[in-house]
């Protein structure tokens, strides 16, 4: 079946941004560039994701998709939760029940897309601005637990709380919005390409505001806190996203797509095995990470070919 290659190259690379996110690429020589891009530009790559998914998820619409979607995502969360379970069940123990429940690493992310997604099914019939509107919300109040966290001016027991990532980053607050605007997108495809086309100006330009916020937050809100969540993804996301499906580049090779899954579930691992070899020198680090993640990737899609259920 013919396949858009376009949004595979555009997951391709939100792959390698979510590398070098996680191994804070450029921070140990230019803090800035690094916050800029770690803390901006790379943190475009979860709700890109998510709106993928979400406009995807749009041809769900009885029961039997459903379950055999709902099996497939809790399939792959319980596979890749044993394989990293030697990681996470000896060095986090106090965590376990955190790791079983929201995900180790990038995991949270399989169970985010299951709780939202499961969420969306229920709602998927209620009126299109009702569901922007709820999603719109939704993500804000994530966005304020987190500025509130990162500011350090509530009481310490609540400090301690909207610091902690699953209070802000989990599947009501961070991926069924993402998750909504994806299946939005779906919904009224023809009435938006036929009254709006992205441009790639538009894109330079939303770009432009995450840059913007990004640099704002590192000088007035945290150098050295996670921000995951910013305002300026809600509109960046969608742009990026309609503007590569835009680009008509049609095949049948799914590979590059599941290239792109393999980098993603990997990656922890090589992060794992190699910090403590890096240490200081994070640039490094991340081209190491990634030049692993392609290597075990490539073995990944091709044990996928016969296994069919790793990615």
């Amino acid at each position: 079946m013919p396949r858009n290659l376009a949004l595979d190259y555009l997951k391709m690379g939100l792959a390698i941004s979510i590398v070098f996110l996680h191994t804070l690429i450029f921070y140990d020589f230019a803090p800035l560039l690094g916050h800029s891009l770690v803390q901006g530009l790379f943190r475009l790559a979860v709700p890109v994701f998510l709106i993928i998914s979400g406009y995807y998820f749009f041809g769900i619409q009885d029961v039997e998709k459903y379950k055999k979607w709902l099996f497939r995502i809790a399939g792959l969360y319980l596979l890749w939760t044993l394989f990293y379970a030697p990681i996470w069940w000896t060095a986090y123990p106090f965590y376990n029940w955190l790791n079983l429940l929201y995900g180790y690493f990038v995991l949270w992310y399989l169970v985010g897309v299951l709780l939202g997604g499961s969420l969306l099914y229920v709602l998927r019939k209620c009126h299109s601005g009702l569901l922007l509107a709820c999603a719109l919300l939704l993500f804000l109040g994530g966005w304020a637990i987190q500025e509130l966290g990162n500011l350090h001016v509530l009481n310490p027991v609540l400090d301690r709380r909207f610091n902690f990532a699953p209070w802000h980053r989990n599947f009501l607050l961070v991926s069924f919005p993402f998750l909504t605007v994806g299946f939005l997108l779906r919904k009224h495809r023809e009435q938006i390409t036929a009254r709006f086309k992205v441009k790639l100006w538009h894109v330079v330009l939303a770009f432009t505001v995450v840059l913007m916020e990004s640099i704002a937050n590192y000088y007035w809100i945290s150098k050295t806190e996670a921000v995951e969540q910013m305002l300026s993804l809600f509109v960046a996301a969608p742009l990026l996203f309609l503007y590569v499906l835009q680009q008509k580049i049609m095949g049948n090779n799914k590979e590059l797509a599941n290239l792109s899954t393999a980098i993603f579930f990997i990656h922890p691992l090589f992060i794992y095995l190699l910090k403590n070899h890096f240490i200081g020198q994070q640039t490094l680090l991340s081209f190491m990470v990634l030049l692993c993640s392609l290597l075990a990737g490539f073995v990944l899609v091709a044990l996928n070919k016969k296994l069919k259920y790793l990615l």
